[in-house]
């Protein structure tokens, strides 16, 4: 009996812990991101040669193109938003480096318009109030970069990238308002999928001393969602294209 009490404590423990899929892939890759990052520090201990550098930067995240649209089919409502990442890199020959980044991307919705466009297409709806989480996007990506020296201690970079896009849909809650009898209320559940992104960046940096810089920079990254919904009776994929446009400062520190 002692044993069976014991089991059960343990089942439940077990249970509370479980967590969906998508949370322990963005964990898994978050603590292999973490490794490669603090690998990148630690090379600097054998090899002098090579700068090896961290930055953590902050700043405006701008969804463009379809993202930022406001067509129910292809687009997402979204708005200026905030983005942090931090970032590790090495020069390896002359002027060519390797970096990897991991940041996080928030975008909130633009209700209003979305209840407009709502409004406009359903001829029997009145009005409508709308509360909408904001879209959430971990990105981690890297590639090669190429630094060019400019005029006294700036410096210029250029760099490609590519990795995967952790995407998020917002949760949403409708409450509208029909000329006949409908609904008092229904809901929009969220919805998540991990996706191929590209782009590029490019910064200039100014060297304070020869250990901290700081820098300003815009990065370029695209990819392809597909997010599942599912009710209770049928099952959809809605695809989006996600493109934004970071432009933010950071701090830079180098290594040795």
């Amino acid at each position: 009996m002692i044993f069976k009490f014991f089991s059960l404590i343990q089942l439940k423990n077990l249970q509370k812990e479980k967590k969906p899929n998508f949370a322990l892939s963005i964990e898994f890759l978050m603590k292999k991101t973490l490794f490669l990052i603090f690998y990148l520090c630690g090379i600097t201990l054998f090899a002098q040669t090579h700068r090896t550098y961290l930055e953590l930067k902050s700043g405006l995240s701008l969804p463009i193109l379809d993202y930022s649209s406001n067509n129910l089919e292809t687009g997402c409502f979204t708005q200026p938003g905030f983005t942090t990442s931090l970032e590790a890199g090495m020069k390896i020959y002359k002027r060519w480096g390797v970096t990897l980044q991991s940041g996080f991307q928030l975008h909130g919705v633009d209700v209003g318009y979305l209840g407009w466009e709502k409004i406009q297409v359903d001829p029997f709806l009145e009005d409508v109030y709308i509360r909408s989480d904001p879209y959430r996007i971990i990105h981690i990506v890297g590639g090669p970069e190429f630094c060019l020296p400019l005029y006294n201690k700036f410096n210029f970079d250029l760099k490609l990238l590519g990795g995967v896009f952790f995407s998020r849909t917002p949760y949403q809650l409708y409450k509208p308002t029909y000329f006949m009898v409908g609904p008092p209320y229904y809901e929009i559940t969220s919805s998540s999928d991990i996706s191929f992104a590209c782009g590029g960046g490019a910064r200039i940096r100014y060297a304070i001393t020869n250990c901290y810089e700081v820098s300003l920079q815009g990065e370029f990254l695209s990819s392809q969602a597909a997010f599942p919904f599912q009710t209770a009776s049928t099952s959809r994929i809605e695809n989006k294209t996600i493109t934004i446009l970071n432009i933010s400062a950071g701090l830079v520190l180098y290594l040795f």
